[in-house]
């Protein structure tokens, strides 16, 4: 029988990787100018790093249904298309301006969940899975909408 709950591992590491967003959104409120601007700079690129590999975990779905063939080619090409967009929405924030670099890995993270709902929707995720990524996102979009709101007032 397939579990709805996800590992503890899963849990662990996934709500371990949420405390960089968490300790530098509160730090681009407290910390001055130019500190500000390094955690700013540090944040959007753990952020491109973190949105790459939700994107990855496409790649590994694929390879997985690639050995055993449960998947139709139209399928296989969405898998491992879909998992270097990420990658690539994560790249191209971390040349913008910072407005613009937290705005678009917002949209990163949000359109990543879209994905996971509709591959959960397909049953090609297991839905431990796309419970546990909508509170990991919910905080990662909470955390980079802070830091996006501090540095538009400061």
């Amino acid at each position: 029988m397939l579990s709805s709950s996800a590992p503890l591992p899963a849990k662990i590491f996934g709500f371990s990787g949420l405390a960089p967003f968490l300790i530098l959104a509160l730090s681009a409120w407290i910390f001055p100018d130019p500190y500000r601007l390094l955690v700013f700079d540090i944040l959007v690129h753990y952020a491109a790093v973190i949105l790459s590999f939700v994107g990855a975990v496409y790649w590994g779905l694929a390879l997985c249904n690639f050995n055993n063939k449960s998947k139709s080619e139209k399928q296989m090409w969405i898998m491992f298309g879909w998992s270097i967009i990420p990658a690539v929405i994560a790249w191209i924030a971390t040349q913008m301006v910072l407005s613009a670099a937290l705005l678009v890995l917002i949209l990163g993270f949000v359109s990543a969940f879209i994905f996971d709902l509709w591959s959960g929707k397909r049953k090609e995720i297991p839905f431990w899975y796309l419970k546990l990524r909508k509170s990991l996102t919910l905080v990662v979009v909470i955390t980079l909408s802070s830091a996006l709101l501090q540095s538009m007032i400061a």
